[in-house]
């Protein structure tokens, strides 16, 4: 626990300066936060021109709707046709708030096209429901009960990313995200797990991860 103290005050220094810009403010979208089809705003503040600060806000209404058309997290982690332990979830839904900072690679405003790298503390929480199949003696019928629960996760997100100007006001920017969720995600209901503002895991590794395309408009 102590080292997610120091971690929220090591994310919180740049929130800080969020009075003291002498840069431009932004309000923004993702139009896609791939795995996921999630709604969310997000506001950045570029208070030096190397050092971005960030606080995105999102909610996903099911992901399992998504899943059939999540094409790109097939590619991203491991996939298995296994049982999923005998949980079968029909609703994973939850929110998400996001708060951070980008180090920019850019020495001036003026730099239009650049790269950069993200790290951020990730806040989630994540409501799953479904069936479980119970375990039987050799019967051949088979057994099911409800569940549901909701959990919170908190966990440290990195990324790194291209970012350029569309129009004068308008910006774009790519980036990959892999989020390292703390143990509360073991709690989840079986292997094949999603996390709002995270990503998606199936199978194996313990990384989740997520691609981003976010829009954002200069105020």
């Amino acid at each position: 626990m102590k080292k997610y103290k120091i971690l929220i005050i090591l994310l919180f220094i740049p929130i800080r300066f969020f009075g003291q810009s002498e840069g431009f403010k932004y309000i923004g979208i993702n139009a896609f936060q791939i795995p996921a089809l999630t709604l969310n705003v997000n506001y950045i503040n570029d208070f030096k021109p190397y050092i971005s600060a960030l606080i995105d806000v999102g909610f996903t209404p099911n992901y399992k709707k998504a899943i059939n058309i999540d094409y790109i997290s097939f590619f991203l982690t491991p996939h298995c046709d296994c049982g999923n332990d005998g949980y079968d979830i029909d609703k994973q839904t939850g929110g998400y708030l996001k708060i951070g900072g980008y180090l920019n690679f850019r020495r001036i405003y003026e730099t239009q096209k650049f790269m950069h790298l993200g790290l951020f503390l990730t806040n989630s929480l994540i409501f799953e429901s479904g069936l479980y199949q119970l375990p039987t003696d050799n019967e051949p019928s088979v057994i099911y009960e409800s569940i549901e629960h909701t959990k919170h996760i908190l966990g440290l997100s990195i990324s790194g990313g291209y970012e350029f100007n569309i129009t004068q006001r308008l910006k774009s920017n790519f980036d990959f995200q892999i989020s390292l969720p703390n143990k509360t995600y073991k709690d989840l209901y079986g292997y094949r797990n999603y996390i709002p503002g995270m990503g998606f895991k199936d199978y194996e590794g313990y990384w989740f991860p997520m691609l981003i395309w976010n829009l954002k408009y200069r105020l």
